[in-house]
């Protein structure tokens, strides 16, 4: 499916394309281009160029007005997170190019090596073959939040000088610019923005038991793990959201529940009550950030009714 009604999804001519491939790659020839579906953010197109060479071209979001705060920078994230996968030997992406000066085009533009295979959430593989992958994921997950960094907070901030001594005043920083965008475009209530701020403010000292900024993925899931023919694992994508924080920040997701995925990260002691109450604050923040999301970015009204409801009900419970 191609979100063609988001405000942030805006194509380019061919003749655009072409020009993009003949700057950036010094390609010759540009041949079949077609959007690719499932992109929410970026507008993303397959690419073939100087007979036989294939690739991505993404394209970051039109009306960047409407995006938040740290979403302003992620094509220069995905291109550290990639380094640092490489480093750690987990397959990911290829970037060829990326160019963020909006010379081309008024938006940035990043052209990746086009890798053959299937999102693992459209070609699920039969039951007896789920377990080694998710076990896989488990351990690129480990290797990733065995780095350490200086400071907390996402790698798009960190790559524009912004980064935070204190796991609190990280996600505070992101929780007040997701809440001051909500009232702006009328997502949320005063009394709602209100009752989130007070939560967070109120539980600074659970958060700041966090001490050592760990480096996270932040969208782990089926879609953003690619599978070749053989169903194995071709590269782990998406990493541009990635941050330092809390591991369980990460494991707030659902998807994370897998047995085997726990399995292939190691042993994880069951949580203790101060991490119970911490992964409900991050639930409370995903929340958030998918009721802005769908209500102004993608313009989506079930999808921002269904995540605002989440949010009221999280709520509830503090």
């Amino acid at each position: 499916m191609i979100h063609k009604d988001s405000p942030l999804f805006q194509e380019i001519s061919p003749q655009q394309i072409s020009a993009v491939f003949r700057q950036l790659l010094g390609a010759g020839e540009v041949g079949k281009h077609e959007l690719l579906p499932g992109g929410l953010f970026n507008t993303t197109y397959y690419v073939e160029y100087d007979g036989g060479q294939a690739a991505v071209l993404r394209l970051a979001p039109v009306n960047r007005q409407l995006i938040l705060g740290f979403e302003t920078h992620l094509m220069e994230a995905e291109a550290e997170m990639c380094r640092r996968c490489r480093d750690l030997e987990i397959p990911c992406s290829e970037i060829l190019a990326l160019d963020t000066s909006k010379a081309l085009l008024d938006r940035d533009i990043m052209i990746v090596r086009y890798i053959p295979s299937c999102p693992m959430s459209e070609n699920l593989p039969p039951e007896q073959e789920q377990p080694a992958l998710y076990r896989q994921i488990g351990q690129y997950l480990a290797r990733l939040h065995r780095v350490t960094g200086a400071q907390f907070g996402y790698l798009s901030r960190q790559s524009q000088g912004i980064g935070f001594s204190s796991w609190s005043d990280a996600l505070l920083y992101e929780v007040e610019d997701m809440l001051q965008r909500s009232l702006n475009t009328a997502a949320l209530e005063e009394a709602e923005a209100a009752a989130v701020r007070a939560v967070f403010q109120a539980h600074r000292p659970l958060l700041d038991e966090i001490t050592v900024p760990h480096l996270l993925h932040c969208d782990i899931w089926a879609g953003n793990i690619l599978l070749d023919d053989q169903r194995q694992i071709a590269a782990v994508i998406d990493g541009d959201r990635a941050m330092f924080g809390d591991p369980d920040f990460e494991f707030a997701s659902g998807w994370m529940a897998h047995p085997a995925l726990l399995e292939g990260y190691g042993i994880r002691p069951a949580p203790s009550q101060h991490q119970q109450q911490r992964i409900q604050l991050y639930r409370l923040y995903y929340a958030l950030m998918e009721t802005y999301i769908w209500h102004t970015e993608y313009a989506h009204l079930p999808f921002y009714q269904e995540h605002h409801k989440r949010l009221s009900d999280i709520l509830r419970k503090f």
